[in-house]
């Protein structure tokens, strides 16, 4: 196996933490939203409708935060083995992923705010985004917008897997550079 450098210990700990937050995110939001299509209201889908609001505003504010790593950090370099088209094709995907990672919870979040439904637990609420107004008609195509996203994100976190399993067995270090 090639020798290769890894990210920053606390860049890895970042990653992995959303990357959680997200495969629980899509179940969660799948399961609440067939619950919504069938009509099926009540403790249950509420809890799951609280917890996607949390955790889709969780991985917003650790995005953020990510993204200051990786202005103030540079990644290590992939290694000269790897071919320069897969090396582009892989940070266009990094980049889109992390363009979807901030755009899809602020439509999630605009659309709570235009709703309006920004109750989480309790008293708890998040804070309602700026310039959205409460508008039923604008939260309903802001979530739509907001599937579409996700659906999109999950496609290219699906294909994301997919590489990293592919760099796991050919051994060839891209998959050590993250773990």
């Amino acid at each position: 196996m090639p020798q290769v450098q890894k990210y920053p210990a606390g860049w890895r700990v970042l990653h992995w933490i959303i990357a959680l937050l997200v495969l629980t995110l899509i179940p969660v939001g799948l399961w609440m939203a067939s619950r919504a299509e069938a009509d099926i209201w009540g403790a249950l889908t509420n809890t799951l409708y609280s917890a996607h609001k949390a955790i889709g505003f969780s991985v917003l504010l650790l995005m953020i935060l990510r993204i200051v790593v990786k202005i103030r950090l540079k990644g290590p370099p992939y290694p000269d083995e790897m071919p320069r088209k897969l090396q582009i094709a892989a940070k266009s995907v990094h980049h889109l992923m992390y363009v979807l990672l901030v755009v899809t919870p602020l439509f999630g979040w605009a659309g709570v705010t235009a709703f309006p439904a920004l109750t989480i637990v309790g008293d708890y609420k998040l804070p309602g985004m700026p310039f959205v107004p409460e508008d039923e008609e604008l939260a309903s195509s802001l979530f739509y917008i907001h599937g579409w996203l996700a659906i999109t994100l999950g496609v290219l976190i699906a294909g994301h897997i997919a590489a990293a399993l592919r760099h796991f067995l050919r051994k060839d270090g891209i998959f050590q550079r993250m773990v």
